[in-house]
């Protein structure tokens, strides 16, 4: 019940803060994946993973929807990158470290409150280049999918199927 929160955050543009750590404190403390909220300068959000796969997460809190516009395609484009190359001479602060070594498959979410346009062209493009599936999650079905993990109704090998370069969708 304390996770029905997201909603009202996922809608709140001046809650995105709120809304990263509530996300990755719904995955990491409530199923079970390890992870930890990162955000800030030139790092995702967040980043989680389950035995040997890991999700690069990038949030946004908006009331009208998300577009995912170009700059957090590149935003996305610049954290693979980094996660594929590792090279601390580009980014310092290397964010990718918070994987294991064992991560070796690697996917890209994006979570808001909903998403309109062209958003279904912008993860082909980031698949394409980049040779990994992403996913865009609203809020609604983040808490569905977290309650069929939660009972089993969802094995975390089918979650990670999910991951088309499209919206997951997911009820119950």
């Amino acid at each position: 019940m304390d996770y029905l929160k997201l909603i009202d955050l996922a809608y709140d543009g001046s809650a995105n803060l709120k809304f990263e750590i509530t996300t990755i404190d719904l995955l990491t403390n409530e199923l079970q994946f390890n992870g930890k909220h990162l955000g800030g300068s030139r790092k995702p959000d967040g980043i989680i993973h389950y035995n040997n796969r890991g999700i690069i997460i990038d949030n946004k809190a908006y009331s009208k929807g998300y577009t995912l516009p170009r700059a957090q395609v590149d935003e996305m484009a610049r954290y693979i990158r980094e996660n594929q190359n590792r090279n601390q001479e580009i980014n310092p602060n290397k964010w990718w470290s918070e994987f294991p070594d064992s991560t070796q498959t690697f996917y890209f979410a994006f979570i808001s409150s909903f998403f309109t346009g062209m958003y279904k062209d912008r993860l082909a493009e980031i698949s394409k280049e980049y040779h990994l599936n992403g996913a865009t999650i609203d809020v609604e079905n983040l808490l569905y999918i977290a309650e069929g993990l939660k009972s089993g109704k969802l094995s975390y090998e089918h979650f990670f199927e999910l991951f088309n370069n499209d919206r997951i969708v997911y009820t119950c």
